[in-house]
């Protein structure tokens, strides 16, 4: 796909440029904005290099995490001595973005030091898994692999020297997510050894002396870090002000998106209260929520029920001509590795990044599966919370057409830094508006599906308010945990993992609902100013093309004449 050029010498050119901007709308830079563009156009290929070095050449020392922070500040400096005011619609929201990612980069950085408190990550050993199940060249995995094993002693070591606070839960969290990942070193590095051949074989040292330094680690966690002095994994009001305003550009501060989760926490209250009356008028809607729970499939034929509802989900989408889908695609729905199972109770979902084997893009949904080593209440409890209301709503969030959507028009995005680079605030809000899209266009078979939607909104709308409540010390885990079991509906063992998630990642959780809100409120803006020319699959064709940026700057570029 062609772009304007950063330089461009003729008029013929310019002509052949602009026509070529069919993915984004373009206009031909003046005279005086072509130095300030250059600039921006570097600082993006600078900058897009800057994120392809990842975590595999990192030892995870504080003096690692130290010349990020000056790298950040350095790239700050250097983005706002561009002329901001200089710049066309588009390189604007790109000048902006940027800012906004380095801007959380840095606070991160300089003010939340998770690397502090929280062991699980320097446990960067988990990736192995992926680079071996991946496709590709066996050697170019050998090489990866080496790479990695070779730092594992070094980031684990860093480890027990930097964490400088004992958080209780992200110490046992921390202990669950090492004991299995023994299982790496004892049983999957060594087939992978062995299946590749001699090229590999050297990988054996490596892994012996990778998997002691778990155990070393292992040791540290049971017995060292107890006897540190007791931390919190909160942030604190300012700094989780600042991320609100600096990194994802919204009019929220503290105080107001705490008022604003539960305003709208009690809404969706009333509207479960609402469908409940119609389904029966003599149960309350966690009674009937309780009883849609347990309707569930086939335990052991849990990975085929979530694959019949993501390709309903595809088809709904593309026979309603809801969303186009111009490439050639497919979502598998795959169990989740056995070490990340902990991290949170459903799974998680792996958006295409770029063409398989067969030419096709291909996401992934790894979900946890049923285990039959469990006792029965574990059964039990798994079984009520992979229900076949969670699977129908989930699946068009996490698929059709929610992440694996957005994630192939993010990845065929033209400019660079919008293909490179997201936040939780759209992405998740987006797959939470696909739920309400799914309601709104007739894809959920009856009402019990329909509450079941709701509760699923609640416990969104509960993630603003443990998260904003959590990290400004409103709000105690437990008490969080409270509101998921008694107000949500959760288990006890699922509310865990749900706010232990929101504990370690503050903002990433308020960006379901907030995202889902803003997306709302631009449909309407754009069906207003569309009127009679409004369609459904034009606003999420235009808005899926933006990017995967703030909802300011998503308005911003979709309402611009």
């Amino acid at each position: 796909m062609l772009t304007v050029k950063p330089l461009i010498r003729n008029s013929q050119k310019i002509v052949l440029a602009i026509t070529a901007c069919t993915f984004l709308q373009c206009s031909s830079p003046n005279a005086k904005d072509e130095e300030a563009i250059n600039q921006l156009n570097a600082f993006i290929n600078e900058f897009s290099s800057d994120d392809d070095i990842g975590p595999v050449v990192s030892d995870l020392s504080n003096s690692h995490f130290g010349e990020e922070l000056q790298k950040t500040k350095s790239r700050l400096s250097q983005l706002r001595s561009i002329s901001s005011e200089r710049l066309s619609d588009d390189e604007l929201i790109d000048w902006k973005f940027a800012q906004s990612i380095l801007a959380g980069r840095e606070l991160e950085l300089e003010k939340m030091q998770p690397w502090k408190k929280n062991p699980r990550l320097y446990m960067e050993f988990t990736r192995i898994s992926n680079v071996i199940d991946r496709p590709g060249k066996v050697e170019d995995k050998i090489k990866e692999i080496e790479t990695r094993l070779k730092l594992v002693p070094i980031q684990l070591e860093n480890g027990t020297k930097q964490i400088e606070e004992y958080v209780p839960r992200f110490q046992e969290l921390s202990l669950f997510m090492a004991e299995n990942g023994r299982v790496l070193f004892e049983t999957e590095l060594p087939a992978f050894i062995a299946n590749a051949g001699e090229n590999a074989a050297h990988l054996s040292s490596l892994n012996t002396v990778a998997y002691d330094s778990l155990k070393s680690f292992i040791r540290f966690l049971k017995d060292d870090l107890p006897t540190k002095p007791q931390g919190t994994f909160a942030i604190g009001e300012a700094s989780y002000n600042e991320m609100l305003k600096h990194q994802f550009l919204a009019d929220y501060d503290a105080d107001s998106l705490w008022k604003f989760g539960w305003e709208r926490f009690n809404t969706t209250l009333s509207e479960l209260v609402e469908v409940a009356k119609e389904i029966d008028p003599n149960k309350h809607w966690k009674q009937l929520a309780y009883e849609i729970k347990r309707e569930y499939p086939d335990p052991e034929k849990m990975i085929e029920a979530h694959q019949q509802w993501v390709d309903k989900a595809g088809e709904h989408i593309k026979s309603n001509d809801l969303i186009p889908i111009p490439w050639p695609e497919r979502v598998y729905v795959v169990p989740r590795v056995e070490y990340l199972r902990k991290t949170s109770y459903y799974g998680n979902f792996s958006s295409a990044k770029g063409l398989d084997k067969d030419s096709i893009f291909t996401s992934e949904w790894m979900i946890n599966p049923f285990e039959e080593q469990w006792d029965q209440q574990r059964k039990d409890e798994y079984l009520v919370e992979h229900d076949w209301g969670v699977i129908i709503v989930t699946a068009p969030h996490e698929t059709y057409g929610g992440h694996h959507v957005q994630g192939l028009y993010q990845l065929h995005n033209p400019r660079k830094l919008r293909r490179d680079n997201g936040i939780s605030i759209f992405s998740e809000g987006w797959g939470l508006y696909n739920e309400q899209l799914m309601q709104e266009t007739g894809f959920f078979p009856n009402e019990r599906i329909h509450l079941r939607q709701l509760q699923l909104r609640l416990w969104r709308n509960a993630r603003v308010i443990y998260d904003v409540g959590m990290h400004t010390g409103r709000l105690t885990y437990d008490k969080a945990i409270n509101i998921m079991t008694d107000q949500v509906g959760f288990l006890r063992w699922a509310a865990q993992l749900e706010v232990d998630a929101s504990s370690a990642r503050p903002g990433y959780f308020i960006g379901y609902f907030m995202g889902m809100s803003e997306i709302l409120k631009m449909r309407d803006e754009y069906k207003k100013k569309m009127g009679n020319d409004f369609s459904l699959r034009d606003f999420h064709e235009r808005l899926l093309k933006i990017g995967n940026m703030p909802p300011s700057l998503m308005r911003e570029a979709l309402l611009a004449d």
